[in-house]
């Protein structure tokens, strides 16, 4: 299990993650509540995955794998027209299921 031969095929990963956001803004809710002109801190932070593949066949692959990633911002925002900033902590897990093919 897991060498170069084998059709399943563990890993594990970490590394450092640099997170950009963009189109930010408001749903009409908070537009009504006064809220407007939200620009979001690009972030670096921790990362971490597990996985494994399974080969199908030569070419062919499915992965499975979960990540983790340590997001910090800042929220820069007006608020009835006066200048607002949050701190935000995201740090997301996200689940992946995919295919594969190796040329």
């Amino acid at each position: 299990m897991g060498d170069a031969s084998s059709k399943f095929r563990p890993y594990v990963g970490a590394g450092i993650n640099y997170t950009t956001f963009f189109d930010n803004g408001f749903n009409d809710h908070g537009k009504e509540a006064g809220l407007s002109d939200l620009s979001l801190k690009d972030s670096w932070g921790a990362a971490g995955q597990v996985g494994v593949d399974y080969l199908i066949n030569r070419d062919w692959l499915v992965n499975m794998s979960v990540w983790y990633m340590d997001i910090d911002t800042t929220a820069n925002y007006k608020l009835g027209g006066a200048q607002q900033h949050d701190s935000v902590r995201l740090d997301p897990w996200v689940f992946m299921f995919s295919a594969g093919y190796r040329f």
